[in-house]
């Protein structure tokens, strides 16, 4: 099938930052009663109308489509010469091909901005374009995983879609808490009657903590369901825990039937947590059929691992896709009778169509034709045995483009715009919301028409929230989000730090995604990402960063110190924004801009030299000031390395400190212009918690972080012709009080979503 789309050009979104910089410098251009500004173009000449279309098209992805800012500086009420914004933008528009806006072009789009930027409104048109997008090795393992070892529902699988355990109920207590995501369990009590003045979990991940204030983990009383409970974060391995009733009496856990003897003559209660990273399915321990597949291409801006445009298959695809299919049909006959609904003995055609009909559905996430059905049944029967041809069905099925893409592409709606089928909408949701093939229900829910409506989408998309493969799915996207994805395996000890252990690396990683997803499903949402004064550590992890009472593998929830606050004091992100034998107030500068506040550079000129060499009586600062020195860097440096010094306290593996080179360090930065380059704004700061409060109260690190979910979700990167659309996410966004989930749900009850142009 071939799909015509329209060619969307990168540099729009470029535009508006680097012009910005360039609108706050100074430049002489000549009196502003002149007819002509210094280049020959004409003044007071500009054709409105055409300046509207262009201002639309070029500029306000970043200025806003009524000139208010957004990710860029606001220009409504533009107040100086009119030639000196003709030659800016004759100038530096696009930063990457100037050769696009000339002749006419800058003088139609001041025009426009200084006639007021009027005539700009929403009216709502769906703007997404219509597109098959591959699944990426990420989707491809949770797909596979997912379709050869569906999880079974159980008896208490009702209270599935509650936020927490129905406490009250016995059956949800044991099914769904059970049931926690890696990496998070619940702890369950039931007094019977009796009543305790605390309740909390001593074991081997606290130090067996004797008292809550020695660091025990306090349940808490649900006097509604009559029982005490706790959620804590654990990694994968195997624990022995007591629960200690009034910080005396210590028993085994009732809820947990495991123990082993505790060498006093007792018992511990023992918790064993498996991380097969699939979805709801199982499947042998690191069971990734597609680890071989090339890896997914990252346009600059796009950090994420499924650009829709960049999905293209190669020879190298094919051969590995026709490999991942063959061992998957292998593996799948040890698991047979899961996939197989019938008796092939008593009815081996009939058996064949029931196995296609439901598989079918499943793996291509609507249902067969009748002609398909037909095609994959004659497969199955047409080998020397049954299960000789559900391998062959298998492996056709697997390879067919109907399972490798998801399908975005719609039918005419009738109005002038395509609409997704309801299937389309079920896949979309699932893979926005889990990262992997719907369920039944949520097909169900296609098959119904539910899924036709906004109403209906919010419902599905509430339910998928609850489910622990959403939670999964936020600490990917913030890993990918941040940029710290290889931190795991990085290797930083060859050269300046031999103290680096890979496992540190390891927990690091670990530490951010479990801050990502217990803020954003269990803290305040968005803003305590940056400003959170806690994390998950474990004993190793704790010991690097000084925080003492830690001990063991386990991941538990600790204060800060005092010089670290969120997202940026995690160790994952200043150790992957720094280079192998040093810090890097450059990189860690660029990654806020580029991050947290949207704000892209371009390519840095040839010129531009590399990293200062280590001057062993020098500071980092003092090797860096040739970048405010020498003319031609400081134009995008000044942004970049007067934020980047604030992170000096942290060297290249992310450990705190106070000299350097035995000279003491000035930490000091400045975050200029945090609501858009130009704007000519200052907000200085000491420490990473004040720069973490600077950033959680600017609304251009809101405005970019609804961009980052919305281009997770849609897999591309946003337009100009988004902006109706992102208006209003972003409104909700705000109402919600920055809760991450209403941002999800916004995202996908737009009416983006469900249309396509």
């Amino acid at each position: 099938m071939t799909v015509a789309r329209p060619l969307v050009l990168p540099w729009p979104r470029l535009v508006g930052p680097l012009l910005a910089i360039l609108l706050a410098a100074p430049i002489a251009c000549g009196d502003a009663e002149a007819e002509t500004d210094g280049d020959g173009l004409g003044v007071g000449e500009g054709d409105v109308a055409r300046g509207a279309a262009l201002y639309r098209e070029l500029c306000a992805a970043c200025h806003g489509l009524a000139g208010e800012g957004g990710l860029g500086t606001p220009l409504a009420g533009w107040s100086r010469p009119e030639d000196e914004l003709i030659h800016i933008i004759d100038e530096t528009m696009p930063p990457q091909n100037t050769a696009v806006c000339t002749g006419a072009c800058p003088a139609d789009v001041a025009a426009y901005i200084l006639g007021g930027l009027g005539g700009a409104s929403c009216e709502g048109e769906p703007t997404s374009p219509r597109q098959l997008r591959l699944l990426t090795r990420r989707e491809y393992n949770n797909t596979v995983r997912d379709l050869l070892f569906p999880a079974p529902l159980s008896e208490g699988a009702p209270c599935k879609a509650d936020a927490e355990c129905d406490l009250s109920s016995e059956s949800c207590v044991a099914d769904l808490c059970a049931a926690d995501p890696c990496g998070r369990h619940t702890f369950v009590f039931d007094p019977e009657g009796a009543s305790y003045q605390s309740v909390h979990v001593a074991g081997s991940f606290n130090n067996w903590a004797g008292t809550i204030a020695e660091g025990g983990w306090p349940l808490t009383y649900d006097a509604a369901a009559g029982v005490y409970y706790a959620k804590q974060e654990l990694a994968e391995g195997s624990y022995t825990y007591k629960l200690v009733l009034d910080e005396s009496t210590w028993i085994t856990d009732p809820q947990n039937p495991n123990t082993e003897p505790d060498g006093f003559g007792g018992e511990n209660s023992l918790l064993e947590i498996a991380c097969d990273g699939g979805g709801a399915g199982g499947g042998p321990p690191g069971f990734e059929p597609a680890s071989s597949f090339p890896v997914e291409s990252r346009p600059k801006g796009y950090g994420y691992d499924n650009n829709a445009a960049a999905g293209i298959v190669t020879a190298v695809h094919v051969e590995e896709q026709l490999r991942a299919a063959r061992e998957v049909a292998t593996l799948a006959l040890e698991n047979l009778d899961a996939l197989v609904p019938c008796d092939p003995a008593a009815d081996a055609e009939g058996c064949a169509r029931d196995f296609v009909t439901t598989f079918g559905r499943r793996a291509f996430r609507r249902p067969l034709s009748p002609a398909e059905v037909d095609k994959y049944a004659g497969l199955v029967i047409g080998e020397a045995s049954f299960d000789a041809g559900v391998s062959v069905a298998l492996q056709v099925m697997l390879a067919s483009p109907y399972f490798l893409y998801r399908s975005e592409i719609g039918e005419d709606a009738g109005d002038g715009t395509i609409a997704l089928t309801p299937y389309e909408v079920a896949s979309a949701l699932s893979y926005a919301f889990w990262g992997t093939m719907p369920d039944d229900a949520l097909l169900d829910a296609a098959e119904s028409g539910l899924l036709g409506s906004a109403e209906g989408i919010e419902s599905e998309a509430r339910r998928l929230l609850e489910d622990p493969r959403a939670r999964a799915l936020i600490g990917v996207f913030g890993s990918q989000w941040l940029g710290v994805e290889g931190i795991a395996g990085a290797d930083k000890s060859a050269v300046a730090f031999p103290e680096w252990e890979p496992a540190i690396g390891a927990a690091m990683a670990e530490e951010t995604r479990l801050l990502v997803e217990h803020a954003i499903f269990e803290g305040g949402g968005f803003d305590e990402l940056l400003s959170a004064d806690y994390t998950f550590v474990n004993g190793p992890l704790a010991a690097f960063y000084g925080i003492a009472g830690v001990e063991g593998d386990a991941f538990v929830q600790a204060p800060l110190p005092g010089e670290r606050a969120g997202i940026l004091g995690q160790g994952a992100l200043l150790a992957s924004f720094a280079h192998s034998d040093q810090s890097s107030p450059v990189r860690r500068g660029v990654m806020v801009r580029e991050r947290l506040l949207c704000q892209q550079f371009g390519t840095p000129p040839p010129a531009a030299g590399g990293v200062p060499d280590v001057d062993p009586n020098a500071t980092t600062r003092e090797r860096f000031r040739q970048h405010s020195a020498d003319q031609s860097c400081a134009l995008c440096h000044t942004f970049i390395d007067e934020l980047g010094f604030g992170f000096e306290r942290f060297d290249g593996i992310g450990r705190y400190r106070e000299s350097e080179n035995g000279q003491a360090i000035d930490a000091s930065g400045d975050l200029s212009d945090v609501e858009g380059m130009g704007s000519g704004t200052h907000a200085p700061f000491g420490t990473i918690p004040e720069l973490a409060a600077i950033l959680a109260g600017s609304q251009a690190v809101h405005t970019c972080f609804s961009r980052q979910v919305f281009r997770f979700t849609m897999g591309y990167l946003e337009t100009p012709a988004d902006l109706c659309a992102l208006q209003g996410i972003d409104q909700r966004f705000a109402a919600a009080g920055y809760d991450v989930r209403e941002l999800l749900v916004a995202i996908v009850t737009s009416p983006n979503f469900l249309r396509r142009r």
